[in-house]
């Protein structure tokens, strides 16, 4: 493994005449990165469930007209695995991707108990096996290719993939296990020259953010933010998350956050795996000891919050 002090050398010089492709891309972070991949000179190729979603997102990216030849889309859930494997393979004979981003996912809060369980399925469905699914077609694809030429494999997670979501214990696992595949992947891929970029942004305001009922229940979310200080008005807009992403993963950076808390958690959660760099894992060996500690304070904060809304409740 090649170590540098502070910054990387370079793993795609550049998208220009690349091949990205993104599920979950009809909207938020998916369409944000299509978007940016574009600007940058890239192909890109849409998946996602709504044929509706598809062809609005594909008229807001081709607004003149002048990148219609960049753009395909394809209609396919990727928990279902006979049509994303259909979808996957076409892209594939329309060129060879170069850039595979897992970006589809869905959320619901709710307590565990309190929830229903078909809405628990469908977010293992789209965000584990979604993921699983997406993976297990495109790896022996991309494998084709020659070992000299450099890809990568984008695995959109989450902040809560490094820490948790109160009220969203399923999510938070399938984001979890998420970083365990991205770790294993890691090391099972170096052969073939196809890095992993595990991206974990904070809150971004998307429809997913909307759809998740985050705000629906008050008491909930008044733990979500005494636990993880969320903010709406403070939430990434999706073109900051598709920028920073797609510089991460030219760079072929392994660990993605932003902002200091990103640092402080991936400090925490990071494992055995090394950092990019070196500069990197000096800063991670300094503030270690100092955010272990912080941490116990974070605990029994949260523990108090509990203990208090358990006693209202009472």
């Amino acid at each position: 493994m090649k170590f540098s002090f502070m910054t990387p050398s370079p793993w795609l010089q550049s998208l220009e005449g690349k091949h990205v492709l993104i599920t979950g891309g009809s909207s938020g972070i998916g369409c944000a990165i299509a978007k940016e991949a574009l600007s940058q000179g890239a192909f890109v190729t849409l998946v996602a469930r709504s044929s509706t979603k598809l062809e609005k997102a594909e008229q807001n990216l081709d607004k003149d007209g002048a990148t219609k030849h960049k753009i395909s889309t394809k209609v396919a859930d990727v928990g279902v695995y006979e049509t994303l494997a259909k979808a996957i393979k076409e892209s594939f004979e329309w060129r060879a991707v170069d850039v595979l981003v897992c970006n589809a996912g869905v959320g619901k809060t709710g307590l565990l108990d309190e929830s229903r369980i078909e809405d628990l399925h469908a977010i293992i469905q789209t965000n584990l096996t979604g993921v699983v699914n997406t993976l297990h077609i495109g790896i022996p694809l991309m494998k084709q290719r020659s070992p000299q030429t450099p890809m990568s494999i984008v695995l959109m997670n989450s902040l809560s993939g490094l820490y948790f979501l109160y009220g969203n214990s399923v999510y938070t696992a399938t984001k979890h296990a998420l970083k365990g595949l991205g770790e294993t992947l890691k090391l099972e891929l170096m052969p073939y020259s196809i890095r992993i970029s595990m991206v974990f942004p904070g809150y971004v305001d998307t429809p997913m953010l909307d759809d998740s009922g985050m705000e629906d229940d008050r008491d909930t979310l008044q733990m979500i933010k005494a636990t993880t200080f969320y903010n709406r008005h403070q939430a990434k807009t999706p073109e900051q998350v598709a920028k920073y992403t797609l510089e991460a993963t030219k760079n072929g950076t392994f660990l993605v956050t932003s902002k200091f808390g990103g640092l402080m958690l991936s400090t925490l959660s990071r494992g055995p795996m090394p950092a990019g760099t070196l500069g990197r894992a000096l800063v991670e060996l300094i503030l270690y000891i100092p955010i272990r500690l912080l941490s116990f304070l974070a605990f029994f904060y949260v523990h108090y919050v509990t203990g208090h809304r358990k006693n209202k409740k009472c």
